[in-house]
């Protein structure tokens, strides 16, 4: 029996574990997590999404032009610039890396993706941050034609790590920080 078939709902009767046996496996190397589905073009919208928030920088990711701004808005304060500029960063930095490691996963135009708790806030996160970008008209921004196809990903991915059952996989299959 496989994942597929057990996510799909075909187990038979008595396929759905094995009885009275139980494995202890190390918390270091095994992690829970949420398999989804994911089809290819879904992985490469989240690609492009990410090239288009890195070609168009936003002001509120550059340090400096927020001290400035901050200064010349509330004089000498003690926001730091620099903090407030990484926790911009953030999302997207977190998105790449869940993303660069699920595409180097799927090979074929459908496959299965291991989510970490967690995934789904960040990566949506990220999308409300582009679309939220997308809206104002002071920022460059503009979101790409395949952001459909991520946020149905992201559906997904929400019903997954709501509704459904986690499995337990190896460390190695999964993102280093996500």
């Amino acid at each position: 029996m496989g994942i597929l078939e057990l996510m799909l709902g075909e187990s038979g009767p008595g396929e759905s574990g094995v009885e009275g046996r139980s494995y202890k496996l190390p918390k270091e190397t095994h992690d829970f997590v949420y398999p989804v589905a994911v089809r290819r073009s879904e992985i490469e919208a989240f690609r492009e999404l990410l090239a288009a928030d890195a070609d168009a920088p936003s002001p509120a990711d550059d340090a400096e032009e927020l001290e400035a701004a901050f200064d010349q808005v509330l004089g000498e304060t003690d926001i730091d610039a620099a903090e407030l500029a990484e926790q911009q960063r953030k999302p997207r930095l977190e998105t790449e890396a869940i993303v660069d490691h699920w595409a180097e996963q799927v090979d074929e135009e459908i496959g299965v993706v291991y989510a970490r708790p967690g995934t789904y806030p960040t990566l949506l996160s990220f999308v409300k941050r582009c679309k939220q970008r997308d809206e104002d008209g002071d920022d460059a921004f503009e979101l790409p034609d395949s952001v459909a196809d991520g946020t149905a990903f992201l559906g997904r991915l929400e019903a997954a790590t709501n509704e459904q059952y986690r499995a337990v996989v190896h460390t190695d299959l999964l993102p280093s920080n996500a």
